[in-house]
């Protein structure tokens, strides 16, 4: 940065780095900063400031964090905008605790939070379910004097929507209409979504209807959102028209649509017309996503069809496409089934060669399948390790256990699982009953054998009472 003899100063770069912030040059960025570091120079406010909200926009947060960081060692506290940038960020992944703590800091700095500070928070609540902490900063926002704006209330009405708290949503929708805000088609297509998750397809296309009589421009979220309720609900012929009306209007379907389209395909069992979605799909330049696969891969294995699902695995590889826990676990589930532990361990072999981590669902299968197999000494060390990830297994995966350790004759084992089962409240067979029954009339133990006959006929009325209602 040096010309005819005239060095730069702080201000000088801080300049150059701030313009090259604005159009997201991270890499001439930090060779700037290094220059600076070289020539003995500190960054001031206002570099600090267009760094962390370059870094913040290129997702490291934890990069941002750690400028922030020295920003404060160096003397320079963060502004509101500083934390209002670093607690947006934050949200954005999901790190509430840590957006939070931050939100607390600017307090405790005597920082005061904007409107803009409110708004991102209350909006990353909403999209992780938390509504009750976003209900508390948005009443706190109000005291403060802020006004809500149109950003705010839609993500509310999305947040209470999909909870399925429609009636909530649309009582938001009311407030911002009576004073004076104006809802935009990202706050119908929020009450639409809404409806259509509880199933209200009426209300859902009489509000399509209402939007395209205010004149608003639908756009491609409001009609997958639509088309997902008819899927749904069945309706995939009106989904399928729908998909139609789309580009009709100059709207093209984007993969989401399709999946959508495909996975009620599949559920349906027909698969070739999912097959045929995947084509046109793939024709139009749309690339499948895991969850393309994924839907695909289970619409195969629901039906048996075990070779067009491996071919599909071995598509998705050729690809560059990584499968995820589920696609494998949909194979190893059928071959599970058809008590081909051979072929379900080599799938689970071939998961973890990969990088895959395996899931609850994995290890439930993987025990299940052993377990039949009656291969105790896998199932006991899969259904500890399990365990021992943090992960909670199924009632049918305790009782194919139980059953293969009472087979094996394994009765502590055994014993201990089902004492394990009663103590959470989980379903226990009624031939594994009979077993610890007669196990226990054996040893003697009446006590023992009348408490455990007494639990099977309390279950066993619940069990009619449930099937009643």
């Amino acid at each position: 940065m040096e010309l005819r003899g005239w060095s730069p100063d702080v201000v000088s770069y801080s300049s150059v780095i701030n313009g090259y912030c604005h159009v997201g040059e991270l890499q001439i960025v930090l060779k700037l900063i290094e220059e600076m570091q070289i020539r003995g120079l500190k960054p001031n406010h206002f570099t600090y400031s267009s760094i962390i909200v370059l870094l913040c926009k290129s997702g490291k947060i934890s990069e941002a964090e750690l400028v922030c960081q020295d920003m404060i060692n160096n003397g320079i506290y963060p502004d509101s905008v500083v934390y209002t940038t670093l607690i947006d960020g934050f949200c954005k992944l999901g790190n509430f605790v840590a957006a939070f703590s931050l939100f607390g800091e600017m307090h405790s700095r005597g920082v005061v939070p904007d409107f803009v500070t409110y708004t991102a928070l209350i909006c990353g609540f909403c999209q992780s379910g938390k509504l009750m902490e976003a209900n508390k900063l948005f009443d706190e926002m109000i005291e403060r004097g802020f006004k809500p704006d149109e950003v705010t209330y839609t993500a509310l009405i999305d947040g209470y929507g999909k909870a399925g708290e429609i009636a909530k949503a649309f009582s938001l929708h009311n407030q911002m209409v009576k004073i004076g805000l104006t809802p935009n088609i990202v706050t119908y297509t929020a009450l639409a979504d809404g409806l259509c998750k509880r199933g209200d397809m009426d209300s859902a296309n009489e509000l399509l209807h209402e939007m395209q009589r205010k004149g608003l421009q639908l756009n491609l979220c409001t009609y997958n959102v639509i088309l997902n309720g008819h899927c749904k609900a069945g309706n995939i012929d009106l989904a399928v028209r729908l998909m139609e009306d789309m580009e009709c209007a100059g709207i093209h379907p984007d993969t989401i649509t399709y999946t959508t389209l495909m996975d009620t395909y599949c559920k349906l069992g027909e698969m070739a017309k999912a097959h045929e979605l995947l084509r046109k799909m793939l024709a139009k330049g749309l690339q499948p996503t895991v969850v393309t696969f994924s839907v695909l891969m289970n619409g195969f294995c629901n039906l048996g069809m075990l070779v067009d699902g491996e071919q599909l695995l071995k598509w998705m590889l050729e690809k560059g496409l990584n499968p995820n826990a589920a696609i494998y676990n949909s194979l190893m589930k059928q071959y599970s089934i058809r008590n081909n532990i051979h072929a379900t361990t080599e799938i689970y072999r071939d998961m973890c060669s990969r990088g895959v981590v395996p899931d609850g669902n994995t290890y439930n299968i993987l025990v299940r399948g052993h377990s039949k197999a009656r291969n105790m000494k896998e199932a006991w060390f899969l259904h500890r390790e399990m365990i021992g990830k943090g992960f909670i297994p199924t009632a049918p995966s305790y009782n194919a256990l139980i059953k293969g350790l009472l087979k094996k004759k394994k009765f502590s084992e055994a014993r201990q699982l089902f004492e394990e089962m009663r103590t959470q409240g989980r379903v226990v067979d009624r031939e594994i009953y009979n077993a610890f029954v007669d196990m226990m009339y054996d040893e003697g133990k009446m006590g023992n054998v009348l408490n455990l006959c007494d639990e099977v006929i309390e279950k066993s009325l619940l069990d009619v009472e449930k099937s009643g209602n």
